[in-house]
């Protein structure tokens, strides 16, 4: 998994669409070349291209068809909701996961892309209840990982490490959540030096984010971390290993209790780091449950 940044799961919504076109058509359920199905493809044609007005504007006339085919009904609430979430429309976004659950109440991306859209509607219990579910129906080290975020941003550590933990047995070589099982450690206060260093030497390479492994570790100092990102291969590679040297520093002198370097440093992440990096997410949240 891409750790560092947040996605859109485009895989998983793929094999749903052709779960729905399956279902569909072993159904034998209306006209594949109708109308309704043409502003549906159109639909996904335009969120692929990152086309959020054309996709909404397509989807709603899917839905609002009267030939459109039942099991393409959910497909197509989920894909409006994605492009509702591309344009900060949270509270639409919602609603359409509402309806896509409705329809199917097993539909998995459903409940993850809700469980993003209570995030951004500051509802934690709602987003923590969603991830759970998707937990529930398909465990996996993304879902797992997710909702130890969430645990972390309602300051519940101990459940984070738990959950971080899971993560790890499901994707023990990704060097990003092998990272945040030293910081949820680190915050929880049962951080285990021996095992974090045991999971580090089950990794391959010595590539970034190694400098911060070492941090958690134990065996660098903030010094090296940011002496690293200067060899890094390019201006923005160096760019944005340092925006989340920023985070992941500021997290390490916050469990230090170094509080005002740890908010200097995460103010910094704020300010440079992409939108779309965890390290830009975690550090605004920090920030905003920070006295």
């Amino acid at each position: 998994m891409q750790a560092c940044c947040t996605g859109k799961k485009k895989k998983a919504m793929y094999k749903e669409l052709s779960a729905a076109l399956f279902f569909a058509f072993v159904a034998g359920a209306g006209s594949t070349f109708a109308s309704g199905y043409d502003d549906f493809s159109r639909g996904i044609d335009a969120n692929n291209r990152g086309d959020s007005e054309t996709a909404i504007a397509a989807f709603t006339d899917a839905i609002i068809a009267t030939d459109l085919a039942r099991a393409y009904l959910p497909v197509a609430y989920l894909g409006r909701a994605r492009a509702d979430m591309n344009t900060d429309q949270c509270s639409t976004a919602a609603m359409d996961l509402t309806e896509a659950i409705r329809l199917n109440p097993y539909y998995l991306d459903a409940y993850v892309l809700r469980s993003d859209a209570n995030v951004c509607l500051n509802r934690p219990i709602a987003a923590l209840a969603d991830i759970s579910t998707a937990i529930g129906i398909k465990p996996t080290a993304s879902f797992y990982f997710s909702r130890a975020r969430q645990q972390w941003s309602m300051g519940r550590f101990r459940q984070a490490a738990a959950d971080i933990a899971e993560a790890a047995k499901f994707d023990p070589k990704d060097p990003y959540i092998v990272l945040w099982v030293g910081l949820l450690g680190r915050r929880a206060g049962n951080f285990n030096q021996l095992e974090f260093a045991q999971r580090i030497s089950e990794l391959n390479g010595s590539s970034w984010p190694a400098p911060l492994l070492a941090l958690y570790r134990g065996t660098a100092d903030p010094e090296d971390v940011y002496r690293a990102t200067t060899n890094a291969s390019s201006i923005r590679n160096a760019n944005n290993q340092r925006c989340e040297a920023d985070f992941y520093v500021g997290e390490w002198q916050l469990s230090r209790g170094n509080f005002s370097t740890a908010v200097s440093l995460l103010k910094t992440a704020v300010a440079e780091c992409p939108r779309n990096f965890i390290a830009y997410v975690a550090a605004e949240e920090e920030l905003r449950r920070s006295p």
